[in-house]
Order: C-alpha cells, then sequence, then structure tokens
C-alpha cells in the first residue's frame, strides 16, 4: 500500500460516512484507494467495503459462544481482530500501490484505547499510518466542547504516536461565523481560554486553565481540517497531507499543479 489512513473518533461523528466520501472523492481523482471495515458490531455502513472484517468476526456468534451481550461482544471482537491479522494482511497484499481507508469501530474506547489496537495499526499498515481523529463540528461549537475533543484527541495522539489530523466533520450543519470562532482558538489558546471562562461564568473552570496551556506547548493545535462528508467539501485539505507525510506531496503536485 502506498499509506494508510485510520479513521477514529467520538460516536456520531460521521467516521463511516467521511471515509465512504474520502474513498468517493479520491476515485474522481483517479487515486487509487480502498475501505477496510475494521468495526465487526456495524449494522450498517454507507459504503461498499473492499474487505470488511465481518467475514471473519461475527458479533452474534461470539454473544452465542461465550454467553455475552452486545457491549462484551464487542470488546471480545476488537481484541479478535489480532487473531485475523494475516488473513487481513493476505486481502491487502492484493492493493500494493493503494491508499487505504481504514474504517475504526464507532465507540472510540473500542479502537483507541484496547492494547490491541496500536498492535494492529502497525502490522496492517507497515509502520505506513496516519490517524485521523473527526471531531463534530456542532459539540465543537462551544468552548467546553472544542476543549473535550481537544483531549480527546491528544489521547489518540499518545496512543499510537503516530502523525495525527484533526478532521472537524458536519461544516455544513454550523455557521460560517462558529467555523471562523473555531478556528480562532486553534489559533490562539488565549482566545480559547477567554471564550471558555465566559461560557457558563458561574461554573468553576480554574483547574481547566493549565490545561488550556498546556495544549499551546503539545503540538495539539496546529491545522483544523474542514470537512462536510455530505456536501464532500475539503476532502483536498485532507488528502493533500496524506500525500505530503507518505509521498512527499507528489500525487498532490502531480493532481494540482494545472489548477
Amino acid at each position: 500500500m502506498k499509506g494508510s489512513l485510520f479513521i477514529t473518533g467520538p460516536a456520531g461523528t460521521g467516521k463511516s460516512t467521511l471515509a465512504g466520501s474520502l474513498k468517493e472523492w479520491m476515485q474522481k481523482q483517479e487515486i487509487d484507494s480502498i475501505i477496510v471495515n475494521l468495526d465487526p458490531g456495524a449494522e450498517y455502513i454507507p459504503y461498499e467495503a473492499d474487505i470488511d472484517i465481518r467475514e471473519w468476526i461475527s458479533i452474534s456468534q461470539i454473544m452465542s459462544e461465550f454467553n455475552l451481550g452486545p457491549n462484551g461482544a464487542q470488546i471480545v471482537a476488537s481484541d479478535m481482530i489480532l487473531e485475523n491479522l494475516d488473513a487481513l494482511r493476505d486481502a491487502l497484499g492484493a492493493y500494493e500501490d493503494y491508499y487505504v481507508i481504514f474504517d475504526t469501530p464507532g465507540q472510540i474506547e473500542l479502537f483507541s484505547f484496547r492494547p490491541s489496537s496500536s498492535i494492529m495499526v502497525d502490522a496492517l499498515s507497515g509502520n505506513q499510518a496516519m490517524i485521523a481523529f473527526v471531531a463534530d463540528s456542532i459539540i465543537s461549537s462551544t468552548p467546553s466542547g472544542f476543549i473535550s475533543q481537544k483531549l480527546l484527541y491528544g489521547s489518540i495522539m499518545s496512543r499510537f504516536l503516530k502523525p495525527a489530523m484533526f478532521v472537524l466533520n458536519k461544516c455544513d450543519l454550523i455557521s460560517e461565523e462558529d467555523i471562523k470562532k473555531i478556528e480562532s482558538w486553534e489559533s490562539s489558546t488565549d482566545a480559547l481560554n477567554e471564550d471558555f471562562m465566559n461560557e457558563r461564568e458561574d461554573s468553576n473552570k480554574q483547574y481547566f486553565v493549565s490545561i488550556i496551556s498546556a495544549f499551546r506547548e503539545s503540538g495539539l493545535m496546529t491545522k483544523i481540517h474542514k470537512v462536510s462528508s455530505k456536501e464532500m467539501s475539503g476532502l483536498e485539505d485532507v488528502y493533500a497531507d496524506m500525500s505530503l507525510f507518505f509521498s512527499g506531496g507528489e500525487d498532490y503536485d502531480t493532481l494540482y499543479k494545472d489548477d
């Protein structure tokens, strides 16, 4: 593979829709790409997976065999992926010159916080991996919501130690004013701190002051990829960062040099 992008984030942020839209956009640009569904419990995915973990792992079978409920079965299933790494790698072998988009489980903890996940990422990517953390634009439009998304983003970076991007999805659902406000927080922790202190003034928020200050030094505040999976906007920026990391930007330069 040319490189792999593991898409993760909280439930409901539109990870699977983003994965499908990114592949569709890349295909329109004649860039070879595939999607791998890594969610054994997905009842519906909004794309046709090229490789699907559900071919090897069945949540209903795990529930029956181990006498578990849905949540327990999901945990077992996430760890069982390691038992199927050889099968997954064999399937990936047919796509040597492709970008691979990995759609991870809908519940962030099933992918991001399980010990097996970092092993899986290295094994499936050949150490050619990036992480896309998908944040919900509506949640991120308040200072406290933005901070909560950034803290989760930081946990992802610390868990996988891979190049990562912060993708603000569903930008079509918030105003341009809200988007500019979020961008101001990204570029200035002072602005974020001021707006956070003004949010619900009756609350005690002093314990967050040092956390916000640490954002500046931690590398968490770099760039926001503003995306709408529905409108397929902003995907060129996601691909540009992928291309820059995996091939020094050669694909991106070739694609846009005539524009």
